[in-house]
C-alpha cells in the first residue's frame, strides 16, 4: 500500500470515533457472531466468540509460527497465543495499535510469543515460505484482495491454512455506499461468488467459504445500539453525540449493503 494509503488507514483507527471502537468491542477490531448460543450476548462478547471460532479453525500447532496480517490492538492474537502456544507476528498500519498491542503482551508475560510490527502487511519484513499459518481477521478489505493474497502466499509455507473474515458485497448493495466506503473507511469489498476464483488465481485452494451474514451482519446494527447506551458515558468523553448518531448510521449503511464470509484457504 502507498504511504498516505496507510497513513488513511491509521488515522481512521486512531480517530477518536475509532477509540470508541476500541472501547465498545472490548479491544478486538473486528464484529461480533450471535447465534442461537449467545443471541443475548453484548457486543464485546460476540466479538469474543467470532475470535474463539477462528481460532478452533486454524491448524498452527504450539512452537509454530503465525502471522495475523492486519492484528490492531492485538486482542486475537494474544488469544490466539494462550490457545495454542504458537509464535505470532502480528503487523498494524497504526503506531498507536502497535505500541498498545507490545505493551498488552508485556504485561501479560507473553512477549516471548508475540511480536508487534508497525509496518505494511503487503510487505512483511521477513523471508518468503516463514510462515505456518495466517490470518487477515476483518482487515482483508483495507489491502485489496490479489495483493494481500499474493503477499500471504508468499509469507506463507506450503499447505499452510490462511484463515479470512471478511464482509462481501450484496447484489443489493449500491454505487453511493461503495463511493463512500471507498473515500471514508479506505476499504473495497468484493461480490461473494468471485471468492474463490481470486483465491486460485493468487495460489491457494478454497476449503471452505461460509456465509454467516445472519449470525454477523443482521444482529450487529442492534448490538451496537445496546452498546453505545451501555457505555454512553465513556463514549460521551471522546465524542459529541451527533457524531454517535453518525457512527451508529454508518453501521446500519454496512449492515444493509454487506454480507459476511469466513474463509478456510489452503496455499497450493
Amino acid at each position: 500500500m502507498s504511504r498516505s494509503h496507510l497513513e488513511e488507514i491509521a488515522e481512521l483507527y486512531d480517530s477518536a470515533e475509532g477509540h470508541v471502537g476500541n472501547l465498545i468491542f472490548d479491544g478486538q477490531v473486528h464484529w461480533g457472531y450471535w447465534d442461537e448460543r449467545n443471541a443475548d450476548a453484548s457486543l464485546a462478547e460476540g466479538a469474543d466468540r467470532l475470535t474463539q471460532i477462528m481460532i478452533d479453525k486454524t491448524t498452527i500447532e504450539k512452537g509454530q509460527k503465525f502471522c495475523d496480517l492486519g492484528c490492531g490492538w492485538g486482542g486475537p492474537a494474544v488469544a490466539l497465543a494462550k490457545a495454542k502456544g504458537c509464535y505470532i507476528d502480528g503487523i498494524t498500519c497504526s503506531g498507536e495499535q502497535q505500541q498498545n498491542a507490545v505493551k498488552k503482551a508485556q504485561e501479560l508475560g507473553m512477549d516471548d510469543l508475540l511480536n508487534f510490527i508497525h509496518g505494511d502487511a503487503l510487505n512483511m519484513p521477513c523471508k518468503d515460505q516463514t510462515y505456518d499459518g495466517g490470518w487477515f481477521f476483518e482487515s482483508i478489505f483495507h489491502m485489496g484482495h490479489r495483493e494481500a493474497l499474493l503477499e500471504a502466499n508468499r509469507i506463507l509455507k506450503l499447505g499452510a491454512t490462511l484463515l479470512i473474515t471478511d464482509a462481501y458485497l450484496l447484489s443489493t448493495a449500491s454505487e453511493d455506499f461503495k463511493e463512500h466506503t471507498s473515500r471514508r473507511v479506505h476499504s473495497r469489498f468484493m461480490p461473494k461468488d468471485i471468492y474463490p476464483g481470486v483465491l486460485e488465481e493468487t495460489g491457494f485452494e478454497a476449503v471452505e467459504v461460509l456465509d454467516v451474514t445472519q449470525y454477523v451482519m443482521r444482529p450487529l446494527a442492534q448490538k451496537l445500539k445496546d452498546a453505545c447506551v451501555a457505555y454512553r458515558e465513556e463514549i460521551l468523553k471522546l465524542v459529541p453525540e451527533e457524531a454517535i448518531d453518525d457512527w451508529l448510521w454508518g453501521f446500519e449503511d454496512f449492515c444493509a449493503n454487506l454480507g459476511y464470509l469466513l474463509v478456510t484457504a489452503r496455499k497450493k
